[in-house]
């Protein structure tokens, strides 16, 4: 593949992580910053200029006629946030995004739009609210964002692009979910026995009416959580929680006749058994019911139909020891989650794989649609969504087959391992997870599913040990996954997974950057993927899943840091995909890219 130069260009990058832009939860929030900025009228901004080239080539592409092999797209993008503090305990905000894609001069093609409204205060000083956007978590089963497909420990290299990403899809990287509506909280201070009391509610819109068969559809709730004193010499503490978290559809809009109802309860706590200073022991934990409904209204003689009525539980529980010095947490947690427990606020995936792909979603004379790879969940913006699915979206086991869904994924049960080493001042910080799990329930057969995960990862200082006097950092990440079922021949399922990251960031003069960055997955074996229908139910098996591939995305650039939030990087990312069984469906994939970022 080649690029030729006239068509690399420079991206500029606008970028504005301003301090009213992300809504906070009660537990992060606080009243609005007015002595920092003081009363009045500010302007921040976030933008980009993106412009990139990406080639396709390889035997796959070899006798293609219909596929271009070039493809350069781009765009001029601002996001100027007209911030308001009318008083020092009132803030408002929105934020008008301009847009113009490449190759559109003079206004063609040229859009504008009101990306972001909000207003957030505090009553009384006392009561803080917020109206409008914001982002919000509870817990890992009532509402929350998982983790992302394609990513352990991802390289500083691959950073810019996902960026883009989190800034279209309103990914905090806080697990926030971006909703529109209500919040509302506040605290208690008692003198005895409990230290703090936090109360927080919220409503928020997840869907509009179409005014025909689609109603609008609602998701409220909020969370009670309490921190007691510390008792005897033990220096015990209890931290107890309460969340709700209730989606449903308001037929009262439209002329639609059916909807849903989903209610999520659950309780938590964390106590801390023993304090002794340098370490705590720590009994935690949280369960739970879900329960949802999809109801036909009653028609012309009175008449109503339950579709869909499904409930279960689920139980996390275990220990955990922390050590301050050197900074190491360790974790056992059993976990129980029912084959019909249902959450769409805490399941819902970042990545909706029935999406078009924004480039090359379709190669070869047979117009055969691509699969989605590590090259484009690093780069395609349109792959993410931050909306409530209807029901558990469709995963890919390559790149997630034991917790697709995150923690609240349904039908597991086992032991979960974490430990976490992050010293204060140190030369390594690392995690490392694992997760011997197994079907409750099986699918299509009463043999029941092996789940094995082993995740990894690890930063590590190398100035010190090499002595370089400019930061060098070393990033690691692997994940291997495995899945296994006996039975008969029919039955067996035995798909492995693995996922490598490297990555080194090394500053070779003031403020100028070497990126290097590696992504590697392999695949193999077979599984069944369920059709589903009514929220978690198995519809059907079309055909076993049988995948023996691999994935390699290497790339390089160089990074200049003007100041702290503006830098401008220009890259180069080469991809392979090679199929054994099929070699004649193999391709490669190239991309530059120059990226200017600025925050003001």
């Amino acid at each position: 593949m080649r690029f030729p130069l006239r068509s690399c260009l420079l991206v500029l990058v606008l970028s504005l992580p301003v301090g009213g832009v992300h809504a906070q939860s009660s537990e992060q929030g606080g009243p609005p910053d007015a002595e920092a900025t003081g009363p009045g009228i500010h302007f921040n901004g976030y933008g980009r200029s993106l412009l990139q080239q990406t080639g396709i080539g390889g035997t796959r592409l070899d006798a293609d006629t219909t596929t271009a092999e070039h493809l350069t797209d781009g765009e001029f993008l601002l996001d100027l946030a007209v911030n308001g503090q009318p008083n020092d305990v009132t803030e408002v905000q929105g934020v008008i995004r301009f847009r113009n894609e490449f190759g559109g001069f003079f206004g063609a093609g040229v859009s504008v739009e009101v990306r972001e409204l909000w207003a957030r205060g505090i009553i009384a000083n006392v009561l803080r609210y917020r109206v409008g956007d914001m982002d919000l978590a509870l817990t890992p089963y009532t509402l929350y964002v998982p983790r992302e497909d394609g990513v352990v420990n991802e390289p500083e290299l691959f950073r810019p692009q996902k960026d883009v990403i989190y800034h279209e899809a309103f990914f905090t990287g806080a697990n926030e979910r971006r909703l529109q509506g209500a919040h509302l909280d506040f605290e208690l201070a008692f003198d005895r026995g409990l230290e703090v009391a936090r109360v927080q509610g919220f409503l928020a819109r997840l869907r509009t009416t179409d005014y025909t068969t689609t109603p609008n559809r609602f998701i409220g709730g909020g969370r009670i959580a309490a921190v007691s004193s510390r008792f005897g010499d033990t220096r015990s503490q209890a931290r107890l929680g309460a969340t709700l978290a209730y989606t449903w559809d308001d037929l009262a809009t439209g002329q639609a006749d059916t909807g849903i109802r989903n209610a999520v309860t659950t309780v938590d706590a964390d106590l801390t058994v023993l304090d002794r200073g340098r370490w705590t022991l720590h009994v935690l934990g949280e369960a739970g019911r879900s329960a949802v409904v999809r109801k036909r209204e009653a028609d012309a003689d009175g008449s109503a139909e339950t579709l869909v009525d499904e409930s279960d539980t689920f139980l996390e529980a275990g220990v955990a020891a922390t050590w301050r010095n050197p900074g190491l947490r360790v974790a056992a947690l059993f976990i129980d989650v029912g084959p019909d427990f249902f959450s769409g606020a805490a399941q819902s995936k970042r990545v909706d794989y029935t999406r078009t792909k924004s480039f090359f979603h379709r190669i070869g004379n047979d117009r055969a649609i691509r699969d989605v790879t590590l090259f484009d969940l690093g780069r395609d913006r349109g792959l993410y969504t931050f909306r409530v699915a209807d029901q558990l979206m469709p995963y890919d086991p390559r790149y997630g087959n034991v917790l697709p869904y995150g923690p609240a994924t349904p039908n597991r049960r086992g032991l979960r391992l974490e430990a976490r080493y992050a010293p204060a001042e140190g030369l390594l910080a690392a995690a490392l997870d694992a997760a011997l799990l197994r079907e409750i329930r099986g699918q299509g057969t009463t043999e029941l599913k092996d789940f094995r995960l082993v995740r990894a990862e690890a930063d590590l200082q190398l100035a010190p040990l090499l002595g370089w006097q400019r930061p060098l950092v070393l990033t690691l990440g692997s994940q291997i996954e495995q899945t296994r079922r006996g039975g008969e021949a029919v039955e067996e399922v035995d798909l492995s997974s693995t996922l490598v990251e490297a990555g080194l960031t090394a500053e070779v003069y003031d403020r100028l950057d070497v990126l290097l960055g590696a992504k590697r997955r392999a695949s193999n074996g077979r599984d069944y993927v369920p059709q589903l229908i009514n929220f978690n139910d198995v519809r059907d098996f079309p055909a076993p899943f049988v995948t023996d591939d691999r994935e390699a995305l290497l790339g390089a650039g160089l990074r200049y840091r003007f100041r702290e939030g503006i830098y401008l990087t220009i890259q180069y990312q080469r991809f392979r995909y090679h199929d054994a069984a099929t070699p004649a469906e193999d391709y490669r994939l190239g991309q530059f890219f120059a990226l200017y970022s600025m925050s003001f």
